[in-house]
């Protein structure tokens, strides 16, 4: 290939775009009560809006009633069960998407919350496109005009989403709400302390992915540390830190010069058959069959 001339290494270019981004299961549903479907964990984000009815959604510990124009956002890998909580029945509808970009996932994960709140100024926009969706599975079938509108909408709703954690980042970094501003804290070091260690992947630079070391940087206990992300994001310090390892193993798996063994040990793990086993219960396929999917779906494409 040639290298690029002298002259446009100077001007601003547009960026390269090399982020796959997916949508599955997209589809409406009318339920009638006491409708119950089977606790379940999806690799991707879920995304709902009640079109009519109640649902009653149940996590680890936590649940929520979903009332009509309630858009929820389920993260990849919390296990949850929904049932129709309404005597006039329920209606939906549900989509899934998966991203390959780290630095997105990792956005949502931190600034959107289960529940979208309609204050957020991103708020309309993302109840345009799901009922925009609702509306095109009135047709029958999909031209390739309607096909590529489903695409664009996909984008469209990353975006919004990406507004609203923006608005919600904002006023999460100008509140006064202690236990915001520290679940904040302790995720951006988490994240950080991941990013050093991927830089680094050594035996001396463990420690960066020890709890113990993130809480004693913030000078708080452990149980205070798991408390705190718990209430305010949702998840277990452990589990955010493996949702980071879980995003960046599949950015790598897209880099075609690295071994599994090697991705393994950026992300931090010293047995590859444990990085396999766990990789597996993230993306219900190995490494490899992952790897292999990604390979053949880009040349379809």
């Amino acid at each position: 290939m040639n290298e690029n001339p002298e002259w446009l290494n100077k001007i601003v270019t547009l960026p390269e775009i090399n982020t796959n981004i997916k949508l599955f299961g997209g589809h409406k549903q009318r339920v009638e009560y006491p409708w119950i479907a089977e606790r379940e964990t999806h690799f991707s984000f879920e995304v709902m809006i009640i079109l009519e009815g109640v649902q009653h959604t149940s996590f680890s510990g936590r649940a929520y009633d979903f009332s009509a124009e309630s858009i929820v956002l389920i993260p990849p890998g919390t296990s949850h069960e929904n049932s129709c909580a309404s005597n006039e029945g329920l209606k939906y509808f549900c989509a899934h998407f998966d991203i390959d970009d780290p630095s997105i996932q990792q956005t949502l994960l931190m600034y959107c919350p289960i529940l979208l709140r309609k204050e957020n100024e991103a708020y309309g926009d993302i109840a345009r496109i799901l009922h925009t969706y609702v509306e095109l599975l009135d047709n029958e079938s999909f031209s390739l005009k309607e096909k590529l509108i489903v695409e664009k909408l996909l984008i469209e709703l990353v975006i919004a989403l990406l507004d609203y954690a923006n608005y919600e980042k904002i006023k999460m970094e100008s509140s006064d709400n202690s236990s915001l501003v520290l679940a904040k804290a302790i995720a951006d070091t988490i994240q950080q302390n991941f990013r050093k260690f991927t830089k680094y992947p050594t035996e001396e630079n463990r420690y960066l992915l020890s709890m113990n070391y993130v809480a004693a940087n913030l000078n708080i206990s452990e149980s205070t540390m798991l408390k705190v992300l718990k209430k305010v994001y949702g998840v277990s310090p452990k589990k955010y830190l493996d949702q980071l390892r879980y995003n960046e193993s599949k950015f790598l798996l897209h880099q075609p010069n690295l071994s599994i063994s090697e991705i393994a040990e950026v992300v931090g793990y010293q047995n590859l058959s444990h990085f396999s086993r766990q990789f597996k219960t993230w993306c219900n396929a190995s490494p490899n069959e992952y790897r292999q999917l990604n390979h053949k779906n880009s040349k379809i494409n």
